[in-house]
């Protein structure tokens, strides 16, 4: 008998007009250039994303009104190559407690021909959330999740 565990993980990846160097750069300090309005769980008007680009580090939005919201920590931060952080938004996608529980999102960006380059994002432990995760990993893992977010970045690149 074989018994088939439920996929914790959404892969995407998307090929960039951009070298490994400026695509990094541009997925890590100009995130707010490409990322979907409609994601952020922090609501109101001039949301900036930022991250503190070390490991340790915190994403994190801030409106016009000064309000915050932490939604990731760097785990690995090793431009131009590898991008990781804790994503702290649960199923529910409202503001993270600090402590929330976490997933973990891995971005590699990988030279390819023409001066491109391959941007594979890896959406893991995803069963880390708890209850519910299965929405979430759903959710990411829909043409207007993950592979949105990643054809608005590309876009930027073009």
């Amino acid at each position: 008998m074989t018994v088939q565990a439920e996929s914790t993980s959404v892969r995407k990846d998307i090929v960039v007009k951009a070298s490994p160097e400026r695509a990094f750069t541009v997925f890590t300090e100009q995130m707010g250039t490409w990322w979907p309005a409609e994601h952020h769980v922090l609501r109101g008007d001039g949301i900036e994303m930022l991250i503190e680009p070390s490991e340790g580090g915190r994403m994190y939005d801030v409106n016009a009104a000064g309000e915050e919201c932490t939604w990731g920590r760097v785990l690995t931060w090793e431009p131009p190559h590898t991008f990781a952080f804790h994503w702290l938004i649960g199923p529910d996608f409202s503001i993270p407690e600090p402590d929330a529980p976490a997933s973990r999102i891995t971005v590699t960006f990988t030279p390819v021909e023409d001066g491109r380059t391959r941007v594979e994002l890896v959406h893991d432990q995803l069963d880390q959330h708890g209850e519910g995760w299965q929405r979430l990993r759903d959710a990411v893992g829909e043409e207007d999740g993950w592979a949105l977010t990643l054809r608005r970045f590309a876009a930027v690149l073009d």
